[in-house]
């Protein structure tokens, strides 16, 4: 007599799941029965090298138990999405301790947190499609397309505005129209920045045109066959290898949006920029004049409140977590600022970012027009 061996085919619990090998499995038992990791340490006690393939079968293995519960089924989190999420919340615990910690964190320790991340990336990026980054070697001076920067730029903005209200906003210090300019700022550069990720299109329509018709568009010159995705395209459009896309006027691929910016969502994106670039500077000074003693400094026609002594910022969590906060806003205003600079030389000049960085790779760069920038910045915020 033969006995069928049961299915268990009820519905998955909110911790439960179904693993690589197609079984079902637990949250509770993630650190159990793992033959990939025992394998590697036995090979490091026995003295032998890891083989790629064992670090494979590390990640995979990891990839697919790091989950969190869901209804349904426990979801699995992405390792890049993972990884920004440790980033943030490390770096700001570890910059809550003192000035010191706070000044290497964010000077040396963020930096190299995230080069060593970039460059792992890169690296499994360039193995995965090695045929087509040996096909054109200066991709790989390029940034690969990962869920990891833009995971780390929401992450970033949720962590900042939780301890904002949290910790900043009930020491009571911020009246009702600080904090009402403080979240207009971040309302309008979200939008912005939403809108140029919901708007992004290559930008024309192609044409579909048959035997005569479709030689005198070519003959024309306006329109021409890209030779990536082989298809028919305006003379001004130019590929994307990450999005797999052709963009009229494209300017250049923001790996922090993941997205291409065009002549379709440029203006946004700029916009985007200056108002994140005043709210990151006005919630790191709301954040540090409540941490700190302030006093008030005249500029011009009005007076402003900065932070004088700090020596108490790391006297409670509160102040401590606010003073780490506003150090990481102030972080993340540096990159922010020097986005915003190429934006603003590229539209003075009136060329697109990938252009001068061309130029500046060839050393061409005295071939930029400057001699008419109110012109080119009119014809950038207010072309049809």
């Amino acid at each position: 007599m033969v006995h069928k061996v049961k299915y268990d085919d009820s519905a998955l619990c909110c911790c439960e799941y179904i693993n690589e090998n197609n079984q079902r499995s637990h949250l509770l038992a993630v650190l159990c029965d793992c033959e990939a990791i025992d394998e590697a340490f036995e090979r490091v006690f026995t003295r032998q090298s890891l083989q790629q393939h064992n670090i494979d079968k590390i990640m995979d293995t990891v990839g697919d138990r790091l989950r969190i519960p869901w209804p349904g089924g426990a979801k699995k989190v992405p390792l890049d999405v993972a990884a920004a999420l440790c980033c943030v919340f490390f770096t700001i615990f570890l910059g809550s301790f003192s000035w010191t910690l706070t000044i290497v964190t964010y000077s040396f320790i963020l930096p190299s947190l995230m080069l060593v991340i970039h460059q792992s990336i890169k690296n499994t990026v360039v193995t995965q499609n090695a045929q087509i980054y040996k096909r054109d070697k200066s991709l790989l001076k390029k940034n690969p397309r990962s869920r990891f920067y833009f995971s780390w730029l929401i992450v970033s903005l949720i962590s900042l505005l939780f301890i904002y209200y949290t910790q900043v906003i009930a020491e009571l210090k911020i009246n009702a129209l600080e904090n009402f300019a403080f979240m207009l700022l971040v309302c309008v550069s979200c939008t912005c920045m939403y809108l140029v990720r919901a708007t992004t299109c290559p930008g024309f329509e192609s044409k579909s045109k048959e035997g005569s018709e479709e030689s005198e568009i070519f003959e024309s010159g306006a329109w021409r066959i890209c030779g990536e995705c082989q298809q028919q395209v305006p003379r001004q459009a130019s590929h994307c290898y990450k999005c797999d896309t052709c963009f009229l006027l494209r300017d250049h691929h923001c790996v922090w949006l993941d997205t291409c910016i065009s002549c379709v969502n440029d203006r946004w994106f700029v916009t985007g920029l200056t108002f994140g670039l005043m709210a990151l500077c006005y919630g790191a000074q709301l954040s540090l004049t409540t941490a700190c003693h302030p006093k008030l400094v005249d500029v011009y026609f009005t007076t402003i409140l900065v932070p004088h002594i700090c020596t108490n910022a790391f006297m409670n969590w509160r102040y401590s977590l606010s003073a780490s906060a506003a150090c990481y806003s102030i972080f993340l205003a540096v990159f922010v600022s020097v986005a915003l600079v190429q934006q603003v030389v590229c539209v003075l000049w009136g060329i697109r970012l990938r252009e001068f960085r061309y130029r500046h790779s060839q050393s061409r760069s005295g071939g930029c027009s400057v001699k008419q920038p109110f012109e080119n910045c009119f014809r950038f915020w207010w072309r049809s």
